[in-house]
């Protein structure tokens, strides 16, 4: 079988009908794990039954978020062996494969399928460039804070609302031996979600906007001060020690001992504590305060898109459609959570903060994104040097922010 993740990849197939009776065969590339794989596997059965001259197989690679996926899928169309539909984040990260042509352009298709009117306006918006779409939005995920009501109540602690508050929060708490948040460093990007918070903190929205734009000097006395907000969490013992090669999924083990009170996370975290038999009750979800008018929040969507080298583009474009669909989600409400189709909410009594964060995402809130789908990858991993560099101890704030700068200059001015 031809394969776009071979070797690495958990190859599942779902085909469910003779190879004899399909005319079609659509592959479809994916970051699921093992459960994702699981409750999906009914919503290709339901498009193969009602579409049974298509077949569908899919390929999937786990836990390592964009540190690998896009790489190899990559490769694959390069090699000119694409998945006809592949899963992707939004912003830069699917940036290489629009400049490269290797994505359908999708505003007629959208016109055909009436999905302008499917999702929200600013998810979409993330999703084109030069006035053209070329994803279909498979969520709106919006992060936050997850954290122990226990441990809060335990030591009369509300939920802070000031950046000040969760200062005192953090203090209160590793005063008695717990730490206040858990983080993941392996990777970069479960640490980033701190970093950006703290630098939207330390600088605001507009000068947050004018540094992922690369208009604004990362060496300034702001970026200064994020960097070393992240410094004084590690020095406090405000975050759980030696994380930095920890991986995000094993970082999430001192919450669910209580070791740690919070982690920051989006609504894929919700259904993770009741797989690891934790009681989800004890549960609550805050929007990291960052004292600025307006409050953003950290969101992001994710995406569908269908390769230009696809030999198949009408029948993926008829799979995107049903996996959008409200009557499909509807059905397999499991397989797609905080789904960016508009009216589409999980059972609140089962995910009540899944639906608290679906309720801010496709309200009117603005949100920044993650620098990792504001950064194409090789500025991406400048950024993750810093931060890592910071956490190791081996730069100072300051000599972060110069450093930072410095790479930030010569890519820019390498892309001419």
């Amino acid at each position: 079988m031809r394969s776009l993740l071979c070797g690495v990849a958990a190859i599942v197939a779902a085909a469910a009908l003779p190879a004899t009776a399909q005319d079609t065969n659509l592959r479809i590339a994916t970051v699921f794990d093992a459960t994702g794989v699981e409750n999906w596997q009914p919503v290709l059965d339901a498009f193969m039954a009602a579409n049974p001259d298509i077949a569908v197989t899919m390929e999937t690679v786990a836990g390592s978020g964009a540190a690998m996926y896009p790489d190899m899928l990559r490769t694959a169309m390069v090699s000119g062996d694409p998945a006809d539909v592949f899963f992707m984040w939004g912003g830069t990260v699917a940036g290489p494969f629009i400049k490269a042509g290797q994505v359908l352009p999708l505003n007629a298709i959208y016109e055909q399928y009436g999905w302008n009117d499917r999702f929200p306006p600013w998810i979409v918006n993330r999703l084109g460039v030069d006035g053209e779409t070329y994803g279909v939005p498979f969520h709106g995920q919006g992060m936050g804070f997850f954290y122990r009501k226990d441990i809060l109540d335990a030591h009369g602690l509300a939920v802070p609302t000031t950046y000040a508050e969760m200062e005192n929060v953090c203090a209160t708490l590793i005063a008695d031996g717990i730490h206040c948040a858990t983080t993941g460093g392996k990777f970069g990007w479960h640490v980033m979600r701190l970093v950006d918070w703290f630098i939207e903190t330390n600088c605001g929205p507009e000068i947050h906007d004018g540094l992922n734009a690369l208009t604004e000097s990362w060496d300034q006395d702001c970026v200064v001060g994020a960097y070393q907000t992240l410094a004084d969490w590690i020095t406090n013992g405000w975050l759980v020690p030696d994380f930095l090669n920890v991986s995000p999924d094993d970082a999430r083990f001192a919450i669910y001992q209580g070791s740690a009170a919070m982690i920051l996370e989006g609504p894929w975290f919700e259904p993770a504590i009741a797989e690891a038999g934790v009681d989800p009750s004890v549960y609550g979800f805050f929007l990291p305060p960052t004292d600025h008018a307006p409050d953003r929040y950290s969101a992001f969507p994710e995406q569908w898109m269908i390769a230009a080298g696809s030999d198949s583009q009408e029948a993926a474009a008829k799979l995107v459609d049903f996996i959008t669909n409200a009557d499909t989600i509807r059905a397999n409400a499991k397989a797609f959570g905080a789904s960016a189709t508009i009216g589409i909410t999980p059972d609140c009594t089962t995910q009540p903060i899944t639906c608290q964060i679906v309720e801010i995402v496709q309200s009117d809130r603005p949100a920044y994104p993650p620098t990792d789908q504001a950064f194409e990858k090789e500025l991406m991993d400048s950024f993750f040097e810093v931060q890592d560099g910071i956490v190791a101890g081996q730069l100072t704030p300051a000599e972060g922010a110069a450093l930072m700068q410095e790479r930030a200059a010569a890519w820019k001015a390498a892309q001419g």
